[in-house]
């Protein structure tokens, strides 16, 4: 979410996946315009919603509040919708899975699936806006490398940063991106 750097006031968030609600819970509290999540899984909605409460507190009891909404659909659809009509977020939020620890070919699909959910992100990303990510485990480089390799393949050039955070649940250092559209010359 920016480690706390960001201002979401009056701001239009895309979370993809965050069916725990976490995220969603935390933004709310930011005041933002919008915020639209986008879960495929009802059941796990329902899982968190019953012995997760102290992540999502009350959010998921309404799939629509006064700030947000709540999409029981796949991300991909509605991306791709949304980059038809031109609709842009200030932010999108990928909670949906990790970086690959693989690097063999037999995995292609997962990295082909992790570069066109980035390339559907930045369609509908706003030029002066912000993707954050999970990355991995610190010591996964060769993983990590072949993620930010893929950042130089998308339909716009961008850049990123990465900040290495301790996760206390995760009991090791993981890397968390922002990427962001290059500035137009």
């Amino acid at each position: 979410m920016g480690s706390g750097k960001e201002d979401y006031t009056g701001k239009d968030v895309l979370i993809l996946g965050g069916g725990d609600g976490g995220i969603l819970c935390e933004i709310v509290k930011l005041k933002p315009k919008m915020v639209t999540m986008v879960e495929i899984d009802q059941m796990v909605i329902d899982g968190c919603k019953k012995y997760m409460r102290r992540t999502c507190g009350d959010v998921l009891d309404n799939l629509k509040g006064d700030c947000y909404q709540v999409l029981i659909e796949d991300c991909i659809p509605v991306l791709k919708r949304y980059a038809k009509e031109g609709r842009e977020f200030d932010y999108v939020i990928n909670d949906l899975t990790a970086v690959p620890i693989s690097t063999s070919p037999e995995e292609d699909s997962t990295w082909e699936f992790l570069r066109l959910i980035l390339d559907l992100s930045m369609k509908v990303l706003k030029q002066d806006g912000k993707y954050f990510t999970q990355g991995n485990c610190v010591n996964l480089t060769e993983a990590l490398s072949l993620y930010e390799e893929q950042l130089g393949h998308l339909y716009c050039p961008v850049e990123f940063s990465k900040e290495i955070v301790c996760v206390p649940s995760y009991l090791e250092l993981w890397v968390f991106y922002t990427v962001w559209k290059k500035a137009k010359p």
